[in-house]
């Protein structure tokens, strides 16, 4: 009888075509979600079908089975954007009472130092803007949307801060440079009790005093100084989000170290126009130049530079080319002092101490040019219209040459009975004939042979004077005065990470 009866009510149920069509989407319905068996869905049928003055639209159930919708079609984040922007205006502080300031708090997510153009001064970063405060407005109760406490809304619908960057460079003159023109356009996070919260990405562009005396080893201190254009702090109070700035994100610049980033906040009175504050958010950026690059590419061939400015007085006075050698190694010098200038800015604050130091060594090249010209003209000096006299033979072939170890013919006895006393010291000093081929008489061809001797001893003089000035000016412009600079200099923040 069991058998017969479900098979007769089931039966009933395929003979009447509304029966049908409500077994069918039942079975859907209760299969999917509920896991019922065709058995519950049959009976659910039958009694439907059954009681046709007591029917109920099959829409209605699958409704209540589906996400939360209102009758009207409408989800819940739909119902409260609607609630929530029904009569709002976005153009006025979203405050009930006007005396009430809106307070910003206001904080930066650094990730990446772009770039320092010190040419211009103008300072790059990549920052996620974080901006946060309370839209009286935009309250709800959870409860009555399912428990929803949090609404993500497009920033053009809200009230936005007017935040700008008061250091900012523009790239075009007709452009509104603040954060709700001309940026990524993301949205904002609005919770329940009124918090609004939206960090939008941006690319900054500001300004940075640079101080290039110790270039390129120096270190850079730039600021961002953020504040409301138009409302002053009794309207929107600026304040600082956290004591820190974000550096999770951070990606390492190859020419800059970060060294530290700290934030501070400012309250200024512009008693030109306006009696009420006007408080402002500033973040000082620490920044340390990687000196290897510039070390490579700038020192090291300006220190072999100077090498050869060296060799000038190496050359043998009669070679002909230390003249050549000399201008050079100046025009070297010339080429790398302009690839230097045009990275600088122009500016007479300071002076960097690369060029100081590309001063130096031209210098000394010029110098040595100078120097190897009197040389050449002393080696070449004709003994009828030149004798050489006795002052020159005890200092410079004498003392000099001992004292540089340089090889001469000098004979104290040939200068009489007064220079007895010399003999002495003079006879410390090896004798050799610089030409062989030369004989000694007296027709004028030692003193001939006397002057080239001269020359030989002032140029060794002059190799070791500029070999000492090019490792001093060396070891105070690029060792020591840079050490001096980076004394403060501590660990940096992004060693840390």
């Amino acid at each position: 009888m069991g058998f017969d009866g479900s098979l007769h009510q089931t039966m009933t149920v395929w003979r009447n075509p509304f029966a049908f069509s409500t077994l069918i989407a039942c079975c859907c319905i209760d299969l999917v979600v509920c896991g019922k068996t065709p058995v519950h869905v049959t009976r659910i049928a039958q009694q439907r079908a059954s009681n046709s003055n007591a029917y109920t639209p099959i829409t209605t159930e699958v409704a209540a089975l589906r996400s939360p919708v209102s009758k009207s079609g409408l989800t819940d984040e739909q119902r409260l954007l609607r609630h929530l922007l029904q009569g709002y205006e976005k153009n006025v502080r979203p405050v009930r009472n006007a005396s009430t300031p809106i307070v910003v708090r206001l904080g930066i997510a650094l990730t990446h130092l772009f770039d320092l153009d010190e040419r211009n001064q103008v300072f790059t970063t990549m920052v996620w803007l974080n901006q946060e405060w309370d839209d009286e407005l935009l309250t709800w109760d959870p409860a009555d949307y399912h428990g929803l406490t949090v609404l993500v809304v497009p920033c053009e619908l809200l009230w936005l801060p007017d935040m700008i960057l008061y250091n900012k460079i523009k790239r075009f003159c007709s452009s509104a440079d603040d954060y709700t023109n001309g940026y990524m356009k993301s949205r904002a996070l609005v919770r329940h009790n009124g918090t609004v919260f939206w960090p939008p990405p941006t690319k900054m562009r500001s300004t940075c005093k640079v101080n290039i005396q110790y270039f390129p080893f120096d270190t850079q201190e730039c600021q961002m100084k953020f504040g409301s254009w138009v409302y002053n702090g009794l309207q929107v109070d600026v304040v600082v989000q956290t004591g820190n700035v974000d550096l999770k994100n951070y990606v390492k610049n190859g020419e800059w170290e970060l060294q530290s980033v700290t934030v501070e906040r400012h309250v200024t009175f512009y008693t030109s126009c306006c009696p009420e504050p006007f408080p402002d958010v500033t973040f000082r950026i620490v920044i340390r130049r990687r000196g290897l690059y510039y070390a490579y590419n700038t020192l090291f061939p300006c220190i072999m530079m100077s090498v050869l400015t060296l060799l000038v007085f190496v050359l043998p006075p009669d070679s002909g080319e230390k003249i050549a050698l000399g201008i050079t190694v100046l025009l070297a010098f010339s080429v790398i002092m302009l690839s230097v200038t045009e990275k600088l800015p122009e500016t007479s604050d300071s002076i960097p101490l690369i060029g100081i130091y590309l001063t130096t060594v031209m210098t000394m090249a010029s110098v040595s040019v100078i120097m190897t010209v009197v040389v050449i003209n002393i080696d070449w000096r004709q003994p009828e219209k030149h004798p050489l006299s006795d002052w020159v033979k005890r200092v410079i072939l004498g003392k000099l040459a001992h004292a540089l170890r340089v090889d001469t013919n000098y004979n104290p006895g040939h200068l009489g009975p007064s220079s007895e006393k010399e003999e002495d010291n003079a006879g410390r000093v090896s004798v050799r004939l610089c030409h062989d081929a030369e004989i000694v008489n007296d027709d004028g061809l030692p003193v001939r042979k006397e002057w080239r001797q001269v020359a030989q001893v002032m140029d060794r003089c002059l190799f070791w004077i500029f070999c000492a000035a090019t490792v001093l000016s060396t070891v105070i412009l690029l060792v020591i005065l840079p050490a001096i600079g980076d004394r403060n200099i501590g660990v940096p923040v992004e060693d840390t990470l």
